[in-house]
């Protein structure tokens, strides 16, 4: 057989293949091809085929390169799959918002909870290294977010 160029033989190979097994070469997953893959002899018929097809591609470096970003890309998405998302924005000071409930608790107003806290904790620092001082605001806030989480006592 005279093939014109990679594509021409990558083609020939995938048109001899059942559509669900060129569908999962080319990275395309569907319904149909997930659940043919996963019928009795559907992971060997799918193994030899994608043996083939990379034995094929390594004749060309560029197929091959995009093949493998796709693979990566499945990988990638695979593994993330299971674990759970990170929440935006930067983490809550829980200790800290305890602390300023505690001194709220003491009879302290927020100017004053703000600066006992700056005085505990004189070298806190964000995350370029800079200082950062608590505010009365910062307090208010801190102060808002653990009355929200607190259980109702009736």
């Amino acid at each position: 057989m005279g093939f014109e160029g990679p594509e021409d033989e990558l083609e020939d190979f995938l048109t001899r293949q059942p559509s669900w097994v060129r569908e999962i070469l080319r990275g395309e997953y569907s319904s149909q091809a997930t659940s043919a893959w996963l019928q009795p002899g559907g992971f060997e018929l799918l193994g030899k085929a994608e043996d083939e097809y990379v034995e094929l591609l390594k004749r060309y470096p560029e197929n091959l390169r995009e093949y493998r970003k796709r693979k990566a890309t499945i990988a990638k998405e695979s593994a993330l799959s299971r674990l759970p998302s990170v929440p935006p924005g930067r983490p809550r000071e829980k200790r800290l918002a305890r602390e300023a409930e505690e001194l709220a608790h003491t009879g302290l107003s927020q100017t004053k909870i703000a600066y006992e806290l700056n005085r505990r904790h004189p070298d806190r620092r964000d995350n370029n290294g800079h200082l950062k001082p608590v505010t009365p605001e910062a307090v208010r806030k801190m102060l808002q977010r653990v009355r929200k989480k607190a259980p109702d006592k009736t």
